[in-house]
């Protein structure tokens, strides 16, 4: 099975706020099932800046860099928008419309036929045809 993690997801393992997720997900790192998408890198990239600039140089921030040396990122690339279009109009359609970054991961899920790994599943289940799991309620 391939795990692809939103930035939530990875946020919460990098930083050990969650000791199941961590167990979980130091489990598939070391299985190769985890995934990380440019998407999800460009956020935690994102958050480490901001910390970057408000408290200097801290653990998360070195575990963010370290995580690109780690795990190839996954691009979008050209059958991308294909998967994308549908889910948002999927989404809009039910009135259920999530935010745009997550909507863009979910979508590079089901492009990756990975399962996305996420700790707000409520959004995420509203997609027809992905699979979503909370590693940290196993």
């Amino acid at each position: 099975m391939i795990y692809l993690p939103d930035a939530n997801a990875f946020s919460a393992y990098l930083s050990g706020k969650s000791p199941s997720l961590t167990t979980r997900m130091q489990a598939e790192f070391a299985a190769g099932s985890l995934r990380l998408s440019v998407m999800v890198m460009a956020e935690l990239e994102f958050g480490a800046e901001k910390a970057r600039r408000q408290r200097g140089t801290t653990r998360f921030i070195c575990r963010v860099e370290s995580l690109r040396g780690q795990l190839e990122m996954e691009l979008l690339g050209p059958q991308f928008p294909r998967h994308y279009a549908p889910v948002r109009n999927q989404l809009e359609a039910a009135g259920h419309k999530i935010g745009d970054r997550d909507t863009i991961i979910a979508s590079h899920a089901l492009l990756l036929g990975a399962t996305l790994v996420t700790r707000n599943s409520r959004e995420s289940s509203r997609i027809a045809g992905l699979q979503v799991e909370n590693l940290e309620a196993d």
